[in-house]
């Protein structure tokens, strides 16, 4: 049976908002009106450029550089607004690091689409850091359940029904999740040490949903290390799906399953905990973190498929030039085939779609993470609302923020754990060979 709702330890979540001063309304109103002028002004420059003969990859460059200067300060912003109320930093420390996907993505694709040969360089930075997002999600819904709610995450948990797997994953992995509670005599996979924690200890559903999640942290940067080293032996093949012999359909389809498993375990996650996590308005900020990580990856999967079934091939061939083995520089004037701007085959055109598409998406995604990680939400708390947090400074919160101790312990954590079922498997079938 469901556990009733459980209150919350600190009266900071769900916070009335407070007041902006009027200084801070005014510049808020300022900023908002420049945004609005650059906007409109921003299609007339673009065809400006285009009736001056400037080349259409350059004006995408310019586009999204400007859409990324509107989208970093936003980030930059509400960033500031959390150190400044810095109420409950083992959540806070988590909001910020997901709110630091908008400069990253966004400064990362700009350069991506300028520098085409370096490309690989700049995703990889992107997809690892796609994955921490990911991780520090799920650590702030549950370091919340476990330091913010009445009795605490795991025995919320326990109380909690047997959860469901979801159509499809029902059909290969059984009708029922992992239990709720640990079997008699167990206390589970606990943290290394008395190390960090995110309330994972007992719980095989918790260990389930955890160990979904870091399975992704550990497989990004373990794919994009080969991706790394396949790359400088020429045998990448970077969109070369239906290629058996480069190394690109393996690590796509290996990234594709973790990441999917991933967001996966956080929706199982979500269905068992969503009235306990209702006063955090998880919906809409799992929403903003979904559709940037998950949505952004398909983008660019239909991007690269439309390019090879040529349904855009006339916007290519007005970014490839002209055929006349010439294409125009930023100037206007003429470059040999080979610039900067030219010789894009169906990936890297696929890859500089995506990379203007994200710069531009990254402007709303700003403003919806401004939206679903208010910082109001921790204004009604006190400096000292937890034991060891009073009296602290800007450069102890900035400290705080950049602390990745919390990251390297669950990682060994899982690890550990893997480690320890591997051979504990490789035991058992051993014995039943050998009689």
């Amino acid at each position: 049976m469901d556990s009733p709702p459980f209150a919350t330890a600190d009266s900071f979540i769900g916070a009335v908002p407070t007041k902006d001063s009027f200084t801070r309304k005014v510049l808020k109103t300022v900023w908002v009106l420049l945004n609005l002028l650059v906007l409109v002004a921003l299609p007339l420059a673009a065809w400006d450029m285009h009736a001056h003969d400037m080349h259409p990859h350059f004006i995408a460059w310019f586009v999204a550089g400007v859409f990324v200067l509107l989208a970093v300060p936003i980030t930059f912003y509400e960033v500031a607004q959390h150190l400044e109320h810095y109420r409950a930093p083992r959540l806070q420390r988590h909001v910020i690091r997901i709110l630091f996907m908008v400069p990253i993505y966004a400064v990362d694709c700009w350069l991506a689409l300028r520098f085409k040969n370096q490309t690989i360089y700049f995703d990889t930075i992107r997809e690892c850091y796609e994955a921490y997002v990911v991780y520090n999600f799920y650590s702030y819904c549950t370091v919340y359940l476990e330091q913010f709610c009445v009795p605490g995450l795991e025995q919320i948990v326990m109380r909690k029904q047997q959860q469901k797997h979801i159509f499809p994953i029902s059909l290969f992995c059984g009708e029922n999740a992992a239990p709720m509670t640990a079997p008699s005599g167990s206390n589970g996979n606990g943290p290394i040490n008395g190390a960090h924690s995110n309330g994972a200890t007992g719980s095989p559903f918790l260990r389930l949903c955890r160990h979904g999640v870091i399975n992704y942290v550990v497989t990004r940067p373990l794919t994009t290390t080969i991706a790394f080293i396949t790359n400088a032996i020429g045998v990448y093949g970077d969109g070369e799906f239906t290629n058996p012999w480069v190394a690109y359909p393996y690590l796509a389809l290996i990234n594709n399953l973790s990441q999917a498993w991933a967001m996966y375990c956080l929706i199982l996650f979500y269905k068992a905990l969503r009235d306990e996590l209702a006063p955090l308005s998880p919906f809409y900020k799992f929403l903003t973190v979904k559709a940037v990580v998950f949505l952004s990856f398909w983008q660019g999967q239909a991007l690269l498929l439309a390019t090879k079934l040529d349904l855009i091939d006339s916007l290519r061939g007005r970014v490839e030039g002209s055929g006349d083995g010439t294409t125009n520089d930023a100037t206007g004037g003429n470059n040999a085939t080979g610039g900067p701007w030219s010789d894009y085959d169906d990936a890297s055109f696929a890859t500089a779609l995506q990379e203007f598409a994200i710069c531009v998406e990254m402007f709303f995604a700003a403003i919806a993470h401004a939206y679903a990680f208010p910082v109001h939400e921790y204004d009604g708390g006190s400096r000292s609302s937890q034991p060891g947090h009073q009296g602290r400074t800007l450069k102890d919160n900035l400290r705080d923020m950049f602390d990745l101790r919390d990251v390297w312990h669950d990682v060994v954590n899982f690890s550990e754990s893997n480690k320890d079922e591997f051979w504990g498997e490789v035991s058992f079938r051993y014995r039943r060979v050998v009689g």
